[in-house]
């Protein structure tokens, strides 16, 4: 994609986009070549040009042909650095962890090895610790850890959000949702529960999460081709029209709603053509990741336009296109893979970006 920072430059200025997002884009692409610390690892960064912003990434190791390393506590491309580590560890499996300053509770509360996972997954990749908190008193006593460490409360959290692939069925998801807001009010948090799934379909579900208080739907739609091949057979079976439908019905039963999409999956067209339909039905800005191959089996499911540097920056582009007049935006903090770091559009992006 890039082997050199002048180059990233070059493409910066034709696309009229920032060098810096150009270069974290590719990062997230082509992961580092460096081995050690498993197959992914979570790192923290600051880049030369920016030295007052941290960001956190997630990106895929043991990539022998990405021009991107870790080099005494810089990552480079090429032989060049620009940016400088400030944490780095694997990333295996954690209960959960925080987003916004402390504001977002991300909660993996279902063990995530035991879901059955799509192609691209790295889950299957993570050490054998994957912890959960399979019973009401796990789950109770991990709230009340919490509490404590937010002073005795959690009146200052403004969502937590249970990000799982372990539900397989509706009704299972449900029970568990009911007992995380039980939680929720009894630690003084009014926040809003936050679900990003597929299982959560019917009219039934979509009105019973409506009146669990405020609460927000992620559909993981993930692509729009191919599904059948990569997805879990949870996702797979919902069809565009099934994902519209869903999403236009958790609107109108008063919940916020988005989804996921894993950019590199779909050719440019039919990723186009299937986002402005679920566009339509989203109150928030959607979690467009991009994908990241973390075995070289994985890179087989990558579209061939999608090795190029201008697929991601041509939809970023489509994208600002379709959700500017609405005034949804990313949020750094919400995405580890983003097509967006600093600039939308000609609008920067600020606030948290861990």
């Amino acid at each position: 994609m890039l082997t050199s920072l002048h180059e990233a430059e070059q493409v910066a200025t034709e696309w009229d986009v920032p060098t810096e997002d150009v270069l974290l884009i590719t990062l997230n692409h082509c992961g580092l070549s460096n081995d050690g610390l498993g197959q992914r690892t979570r790192i923290v960064l600051t880049m030369q040009t920016r030295p007052d912003d941290q960001i956190h990434l997630i990106l895929s190791l043991r990539r022998p042909d990405s021009p991107f390393a870790i080099r005494d506590g810089l990552v480079t491309l090429g032989d060049e650095p620009f940016a400088r580590i400030d944490r780095l560890a694997a990333d295996d499996a954690v209960l959960g962890y925080w987003r916004n300053g402390a504001r977002v509770l991300t909660l993996n509360s279902n063990a995530r090895s035991q879901c059955v996972g799509c192609a691209f997954c790295p889950n299957t990749l993570e050490d054998a610790a994957d912890p959960a908190l399979r019973s009401a008193p796990d789950l109770a006593a991990y709230f009340a850890a919490v509490s404590a460490g937010q002073g005795g409360d959690m009146s200052g959290v403004d969502r937590i959000t249970v990000c799982t692939g372990c539900f397989r069925f509706e009704p299972l998801a449900l029970e568990h949702l009911t007992r995380v807001r039980g939680l929720m009010h009894a630690h003084a948090c009014a926040g809003v529960l936050h679900f990003l799934s597929s299982v959560l379909e019917t009219d039934e579900g979509l009105v019973a999460a409506a009146e669990l208080g405020p609460f927000h739907l992620t559909l993981t739609a993930e692509c729009f081709t191919g599904r059948r091949a990569i997805l879990k057979e949870s996702k797979a079976r919902l069809t565009p029209d099934d994902m519209e439908s869903v999403l236009s019905r958790a609107k109108a039963a008063g919940l916020m709603t988005d989804f996921t999409y894993i950019v590199g999956l779909d050719s440019y067209s039919d990723a186009a053509r299937g986002l402005e339909r679920l566009a339509e039905h989203s109150t928030t800005f959607p979690r467009v990741q991009v994908y990241q191959a973390h075995t070289s089996l994985m890179d087989v499911y990558l579209q061939p336009e999608a090795r190029h540097i201008g697929y991601y920056l041509k939809l970023r582009k489509w994208l600002e296109e379709l959700f500017g007049p609405s005034g949804l935006r990313p949020k750094p903090w919400e995405n580890y893979r983003s097509l967006w770091y600093f600039q939308f559009g000609r609008e920067p992006l600020l606030g948290a970006r861990i």
